[in-house]
């Protein structure tokens, strides 16, 4: 009789602690993972972002501004 309750006692505070001991496990595991994961992510998928977005913009700001300095200096030495 003794031995079943204590048993049973005993199971149950074994799985609160498995419980209690894993949810906090794995609330430190997951949320350091998830941090280096995010920046691991993050810090290469904005360097693909950055690097052809800041290409595309480039080429187009560039070839915006010769075409438009190329036709002055071409009004200008031409005019003379």
């Amino acid at each position: 009789m003794y031995l079943s309750i204590y048993s049973f006692y005993l199971s149950i505070n074994l799985s609160i602690y498995l419980s209690i001991y894993l949810s906090i496990y794995l609330s430190i595991y997951l949320s350091i993972y998830q941090s280096i994961y995010l920046y691991i992510y993050l810090s290469f998928y904005l360097s693909i972002y950055l690097s052809i977005y800041l290409s595309i913009y480039l080429s187009i700001y560039l070839s915006i501004y010769l075409s438009i300095y190329l036709s002055i200096y071409l009004s200008i030495y031409l005019s003379c």
